[in-house]
């Protein structure tokens, strides 16, 4: 099974995410189990580097997980994650130290 995944931001007010760009392969080589993703509650920050795409913080609104299954090819075998990251009034200093 390989995994794909996309962060998308919620600003205040919004009914919809922004779509934060594209989703994430993770390889083969990490698929020995699914990946460690934040759970719905947990602070995320995402921070873009060497890209365009602006980084953002807030908290894990909702996860949407979406198989892909094929009964006749297994490398075919996915599961897209979604994961929405709405912002909220919160001090990032003070969650950590």
């Amino acid at each position: 099974m390989r995994y794909f995944f996309n962060y998308q931001y919620l600003p205040k007010g919004a009914e919809q995410p922004i779509d934060t760009g594209d989703a994430v392969q993770i390889t083969d080589e990490q698929t020995a189990k699914p990946p460690t993703l934040p759970a719905v509650g947990d602070n995320v920050r995402i921070n873009h580097v060497g890209v365009e795409e602006k980084s953002f913080a807030g908290r894990v609104k909702s996860r949407l997980f979406e198989y892909h299954v094929s009964d006749e090819q297994s490398d075919l075998h996915r599961c897209m994650i979604n994961i929405v990251v709405e912002e909220i009034d919160e001090d990032w200093g003070k969650l950590i130290k």
